[in-house]
């Protein structure tokens, strides 16, 4: 019994005044995905849109069992639209908690380049996904979404819920590499 209501106390937060980013954006170029991180739930190379392949891996740091188990969570992704339009779409939703942390990913290939400009966007809810709860509202993203972009191969991180001072939140590094040419990275 000690042990959930500490596990609790360390969860509640989430449902307090953590539940947003501010003006600091939740995306950041990075040199490379950590060893630590895994893919989980389908391999690499499956997601593809205009042109660019989309690897995501995730690092969870201190994630237990238990905090699943009391959290309930699930998540999905998914492609729509029509080149040059494609969204990628992600989310995770907290059941139990109430939180949902989610995204759009425009990804399109700057022509005469290695480039890819990825834009980011409050999520689009997926109306083919009958697991997401409506009624729960995603966790605010920035106003000020800036385009960033990056050279094919290279990685961007993402801080999928802002846990609060001295918690460390999961982490999504998507590593975005275009169809038609090598990675300039060398990766």
């Amino acid at each position: 019994m000690l042990r959930y209501f500490l596990l609790l106390s360390l969860v509640l937060p989430l449902s307090g005044s953590c539940q947003t980013y501010a003006d600091s954006p939740f995306y950041q170029p990075v040199s490379a995905i950590p060893a630590t991180a895994h893919v989980d739930g389908y391999e690499h190379g499956t997601i593809h849109a205009n042109g660019v392949v989309i690897d995501l891996s995730e690092s969870v740091p201190g994630r237990s069992s238990d905090f699943d188990r009391i959290a309930g969570w699930n998540e999905a992704m998914d492609i729509d639209g029509a080149r040059p339009a494609q969204k990628f779409h992600f989310y995770i939703q907290y059941n139990r908690l109430h939180v949902v942390f989610g995204y759009d990913l425009l990804a399109q290939p700057v022509e005469g380049t290695d480039e890819i400009r990825c834009t980011f966007s409050t999520l689009t809810d997926p109306a083919w996904d009958w697991r997401r709860d409506r009624e729960i509202a995603p966790v605010a993203l920035p106003a000020d979404l800036k385009p960033v972009v990056i050279h094919s191969g290279d990685v961007l991180a993402i801080r999928m819920l802002p846990l609060g001072p001295g918690r460390i939140a999961d982490v999504h590094y998507l590593r975005l590499t275009r169809n038609d040419q090598a990675p300039a990275s060398g990766q």
